[in-house]
Parts: structure tokens; sequence; C-alpha cells
């Protein structure tokens, strides 16, 4: 977001930490303390999968590669909730700092050579109601910072508006991933990277992946805001059900 905006908004809508609550200067997203908390080392999930708790072991995802900014938990999950239900979008951005630094650094991606970055597209219907897709906030930031294409015409999402990552058993998440689409677009030999907020067992990047790849996409890069440690129980479902 432009400097002069946050400020201009700093001063009606004081920017406090999604967090804890702190207040931050007008070019800060999330406090020091909190931010510390949150983050995932760079080395402590899987490249391929995005996972703290590899699942390529399971099935190999349709995705190529993955990057990931900060673990989904205690610390992390009331900036998630402020940036879906309360307006505070500070961890969009924060998240977005932290994959393009990691993606700028890292020669595993090659981000030079990206085409497009996308989010992960949101029901219309449930995107006219929070008045944005956090998934776009994240996707548009990191081209921004990138000096990468944003494209949010081609993929979309119709049907069940439910979130992936509320759905506990493997066959409803698999279910649900059915309602995303993709528009008659050639996307030959294009590199994506394809962007979401939380990565919880991969079904809906993996989904989103597939997609782009009938479309004859090239590769496929998943960048998770946040990725969940699963459950023995939700591990050893999807271990069963063979769905990544």
């Amino acid at each position: 977001m432009n400097q002069t905006v946050r400020k201009i908004l700093n001063f009606f809508y004081p920017n406090c930490c999604p967090v804890c609550g702190a207040f931050l200067l007008a070019e800060e997203t999330v406090c020091d303390s909190c931010a510390e908390k949150m983050l995932l080392e760079q080395d402590g999930y899987c490249h391929r999968c995005g996972k703290t708790n590899c699942m390529c072991r399971y099935k190999t995802p349709a995705y190529d590669k993955a990057v990931a900014a900060c673990r989904y938990a205690e610390e992390t999950i009331p900036a998630v909730y402020a940036m879906k239900n309360s307006k505070n979008t500070n961890f969009a951005y924060f998240s977005a700092r932290i994959l393009a630094e990691r993606l700028r650094h890292g020669t595993y991606y090659e981000v030079q050579n990206i085409d497009y970055v996308i989010p992960v597209p949101m029901h219309p219907a449930k995107q006219r109601k929070r008045g944005y897709n956090q998934a776009g906030l994240i996707a548009r930031e990191l081209a921004a910072l990138l000096n990468l294409t944003y494209r949010e015409d081609i993929l979309y999402k119709s049907g069940s508006n439910i979130e992936q990552h509320k759905l506990r058993s493997a066959k409803e998440r698999e279910k649900n991933v059915e309602s995303f689409g993709i528009h008659d677009i050639s996307l030959e030999n294009r590199k994506i990277l394809l962007c979401d907020d939380v990565l919880t067992t991969g079904s809906t990047m993996n989904r989103c992946a597939e997609l782009l790849k009938q479309n004859h996409a090239a590769v496929v890069i998943a960048a998770a805001a946040s990725a969940t440690i699963l459950h023995k129980s939700e591990e050893q479902e999807i271990k069963k059900e063979i769905i990544i």
C-alpha cells in the first residue's frame, strides 16, 4: 500500500498490531515482538510442499515449489482472523514482505522468471461482503514488491464459499476444491506465483495448480502467508485418502 495513503489512514484510524493491539508507526505492520513469534524459519518447512511436517511422502503436490512466511499457530491466528474479520489487513502486508524477501534471495525459486502473481480466488458473494480477498491483498503486495505482473482474472471460485481450513474431513476438502475453476486463458510456458493466506493440507493450492497446468502453465510456485502443522488425526486421514 502507498505510504502516503497509509499515513492518512493512520491519522483517522490508528495503526495497531493485529496480534497484541500495540500502536504502530504508519509504515509498520506488526510489532517486533509479535513478528518474531510468528515467523516460520526458512529451513523449518519443506520447500516442495510448504509444510513443516512434509506431506510429499504421501503424494507429490501439483505445484512445483512452495514458500511460506509464518506458522499458523497461537501467535499468528489473531493476525489472520483480524485480516479476515476486523478489516485490519496488516498481516497481508507483513507476510508479503517476508515472502518477497525469501523469494528475492532464494535462488531455489528463480523469482526473476515469474510471469504472473495470482491469488487463490474467493467466492464473489463472500468477497463483496468482506470488501476484499485477503489472498488478493497478499498477491498484489507481493507483485508490487517484486515488480511482477498481478493477475486476478485467471482463476475463479463458484459454488461453495466455505473456507478450506474450516473443513476437517478430507472428503469435504476434496469436494470443496471442486468449486474452483479457470477462465479460457492460455498460460503456455508461463511461470505462476500462486498466493493464499493459509496452507492447511495443500488441497486448495493443489487444485488451483492443477487448473493452471491444464492451461499449460510451466511452473507453479505456492506462496503461503502461513502454514499449519497438521494434527496426527488429520495426517492419518490424508494418508488414507491420498489427498494433499
